[in-house]
């Protein structure tokens, strides 16, 4: 990849991630749970990602209840372990959660990030979903916007606006009143569209009863005219631009743009990474300044400490040649990829502190974390600096993670050793 393909990645990144700190930053200042961010330009209407400001959140350690025959006055914002709608949410339903179940009624809209997403029951206008897997086999008034790892519409399910999705799969058997846009990996078109649909996928597998009354523009690694034509009401055409992308960027020479789906995953990505970290803030946030303090004070130890985790992991695989030893090493290792993907979250935040400090502003770790993560990102999206900046990061996180462990082990260790009267010394007595 040429230098040139370089700066078009990063300046597309930049201007996304400046984009999307100024819709997060508010929120994050203030230190409450993020809401959802705004999303990539993908070619989609802006009037379609209108977000009005939600309430304010309430955060509820026993999951969002409405129960059949009830019904709920009012927008619901809120962050909890899951969500069950089996009556009437009367308003709309901000949730940040685990599993959401909608078997009920939501008369406004859905703003949900989570891990699933399952709706068999209707949603009086749009929904909004960055999640692992969204199953849709009911109603929605309105449009349906999905970065997600998967979307399924069911043979129930009824869109009566638009369809968004970018993600690793799209399998349709419903019906669409809008136009269709999957931008990711594999399409399994069954269902009907009764507008326009734009393809960007991997792989197109068209089933029984599929049909589109407009036009159809689509780019795959195979083309399947003749396929298409068959189901389409108005025009068809191949567009080989993001096949000439990819197999530039596989090549190497040439003068490379970056797709709508590289950028689009790379900001997936990165959203990813700030969730996760807002969830360990969330969970450990009294050891947040330990960590950070011991990449600031002893940043050549942490990165020591690092490296030398790299050599215990290759110690304990190939003590994987002992047969009772596989399942601890099989255990160790899918602990250890954790800790590398995690291991750039206390990084970002001793950047984000840095910077800020330079800056001469104040603000929580949730602000901090995502301002370091923005230059960790860019950095990332050049193609000489990539792998260094990973193994770095690495490097540093885990170090810093196994540095504010020893420590917090030599403290405990220390008070216990304490005699009982050293430990609780009683005033004197005064005579």
């Amino acid at each position: 990849m040429s230098i040139r393909a370089a700066a078009a990645h990063v300046a597309a990144l930049l201007v996304l991630l400046l984009a999307l700190g100024g819709a997060l930053g508010p929120v994050l200042r203030a230190q409450e749970p993020p809401r959802p961010p705004d999303v990539p330009d993908v070619g989609i209407d802006p009037d379609d990602m209108d977000m009005p400001d939600p309430p304010h959140k309430e955060i509820s350690l026993k999951g969002i209840h409405v129960r059949e025959g009830e019904t709920h006055h009012g927008d619901i914002s809120a962050v909890a372990p899951s969500g069950t709608i089996e009556g009437t949410q009367d308003g709309d339903l901000y949730l940040w959660s685990g599993p959401l179940r909608i078997s009920g009624t939501v008369t406004g809209d859905v703003f949900y990030f989570g891990s699933q997403l399952d709706l068999t029951g209707k949603v009086g206008r749009s929904i909004r979903a960055a999640s692992g897997n969204v199953v849709i086999d009911g109603e929605v008034g309105g449009n349906v916007f999905a970065p997600a790892g998967s979307l399924l519409l069911g043979s129930k399910s009824h869109i009566k606006g638009n369809v968004t999705c970018l993600g690793g799969q799209f399998v349709h058997h419903g019906v669409i009143d809008g136009t269709l846009k999957f931008t990711g990996g594999n399409l399994i078109l069954g269902g009907k569209v009764l507008e326009d649909a734009e393809i960007e996928a991997d792989s197109i597998q068209i089933e029984r009863g599929a049909r589109v009354e407009g036009d159809i523009e689509y780019s795959s690694r195979n083309r399947i005219d003749d396929e298409l034509k068959a189901i389409a009401g108005g025009d068809v055409e191949f567009n080989d631009r993001p096949n000439i992308e990819r197999k530039d960027e596989e090549e190497g020479p040439g003068a490379y743009v970056p797709s709508k789906t590289s950028i689009g995953f790379k900001v997936a990505f990165f959203l990813a990474s700030f969730l996760f970290g807002c969830a360990l803030i969330a969970l450990f946030g009294g050891h947040e300044s330990k960590v950070v303090g011991a990449l600031r004070d002893d940043t050549l130890r942490c990165a020591g400490l690092g490296f030398v985790s790299i050599l215990v992991t290759i110690a304990v695989c190939l003590s994987a040649i002992l047969i009772l030893t596989i399942p601890f090493v099989l255990i160790y290792l899918v602990l250890y990829v954790v800790a590398m993907y995690l291991a750039k979250i206390p990084v970002a935040i001793w950047l984000g502190r840095s910077i800020l400090a330079r800056l001469n502003r104040q603000s929580g770790p949730y602000f901090a974390l995502f301002v370091g993560l923005v230059p960790l990102y860019l950095v990332f999206a050049i193609p000489y600096l990539r792998w260094p900046a990973y193994f770095a990061v690495i490097f540093l996180g885990i170090g810093a993670t196994i540095t504010t462990y020893l420590a917090h082990r030599e403290a405990k260790k220390a008070a216990a050793a304490m005699p009982p009267a050293a430990q609780q010394a009683e005033p004197p007595i005064a005579s």
